[in-house]
């Protein structure tokens, strides 16, 4: 770091040096520092009374054998006065001991501090507040009681229309049903306006499978068109398309004119009939042949509504068809649903 020296001891809680105060918090006291100047101030090193004297004594008071004054030379041990005097009451023998114990421990070399520095829960606890840090209670928790809110990108006045119908349905009695005037198709309607986003008079809504998600956040809509009678290998397009859905989005599949494969002998593959199912269609979902073994007949009609992953018979499903060899003539599904806070609910159809 341009040449300036790095810092490697950080830790000014716990010092080594002599006569160290380590680093005291904002609720520490003078006390430690207070009794170690009271053991300076006061200190006696010690005497070792087996060591004999080198110099001359002197008497400053006189006794009935040495007058005062007077000098005594020659080799003897060190005179150990007797103390008399002074406080010797509880709370001063107290203090003269903390001081005599703060001074002496403090005093010396090594490592010092007012703190335990093998205590690890020092550490503990700054973790789990690091880590505490970002938590809050989730919303399912602190907005239960909140109105929820409503995106404004989708209109909760507005609601989808989606028209399913078999090929004989559509050129002989799809006036006279609920569709009367329509194509099949989806469409959004409000109060005042109707809008296609795909039918069969604008050439994008197609025989076979018609898919439209709705994006839960924002409304967008995209459809997809997957003609699996008519055109090998899109059986296979379709489970790829439906099975790459998130539940970001809603899914809606509408059949037209045919719903059934071409071959081999009119039968869905199991692959596609899962992916369905995964969307919430119900676990009669299928196509048949001879004896009815699922819910697809001839020019039938078939509309499902649900979110990808939603699991087998969760969507809003309608089926309209019977077994009738030139398809069923009432074959038609008119589907109401509205959205709203990305989830959909059914209107009608």
């Amino acid at each position: 770091m341009d040449g300036l020296p790095i810092r490697t001891i950080l830790n000014n809680g716990v010092l080594s040096s002599t006569n160290a105060m380590p680093l005291k918090n904002l609720t520490s006291d003078n006390s430690f520092s207070n009794n170690r100047n009271l053991f300076q101030n006061a200190y006696q090193p010690p005497v070792n009374y087996a060591v004999k004297q080198q110099t001359k004594s002197f008497f400053q008071r006189s006794t009935g054998a040495l007058p005062h004054g007077y000098m005594v030379d020659g080799p003897k041990s060190a005179f150990q006065k007797k103390w008399i005097g002074g406080n010797r009451d509880a709370s001063q023998t107290a203090m003269r001991r903390r001081m005599n114990t703060t001074g002496a421990s403090m005093m010396t070399t090594g490592d010092q501090s007012f703190k335990n520095p093998s205590d690890n829960n020092p550490r503990i606890e700054a973790l789990a507040r690091v880590r505490g840090g970002g938590s809050s209670v989730p919303p399912k928790v602190s907005q239960k009681n909140v109105i929820p809110y409503v995106n404004p990108t989708i209109d909760p006045n507005t609601y989808f229309r989606i028209i399913s119908a078999g090929w004989s349905a559509n050129n002989i009695n799809l006036a006279g049903s609920t569709a009367s005037g329509q194509a099949p198709g989806f469409y959004t309607y409000t109060p005042t306006k109707q809008t296609a986003i795909a039918t069969t008079s604008s050439g994008t809504f197609v025989r076979s499978y018609n898919v439209l998600t709705i994006n839960r956040t924002t409304g967008e809509t995209t459809s997809s068109r997957f003609d699996v009678f008519g055109t090998t290998g899109r059986d296979a397009a379709l489970t790829a398309y439906l099975n790459g859905l998130t539940d970001s989005v809603i899914v809606v599949i509408a059949t037209f004119d045919e719903p059934r494969n071409a071959t081999p002998n009119n039968y869905l593959p199991s692959s596609l009939i899962a992916a369905v199912q995964l969307c919430g269609g119900s676990s009669d979902f299928g196509s048949v042949t001879g004896t009815p073994s699922g819910i697809l007949q001839y020019r039938s009609a078939y509309v499902l509504v649900g979110i990808p992953g939603i699991g087998t018979g969760n969507g809003i499903q309608r089926y309209k068809g019977t077994s009738a060899p030139s398809g069923d003539a009432t074959a038609v599904i008119d589907l109401r649903f509205s959205v709203v806070n990305g989830e959909y609910t059914y209107i009608s159809g």
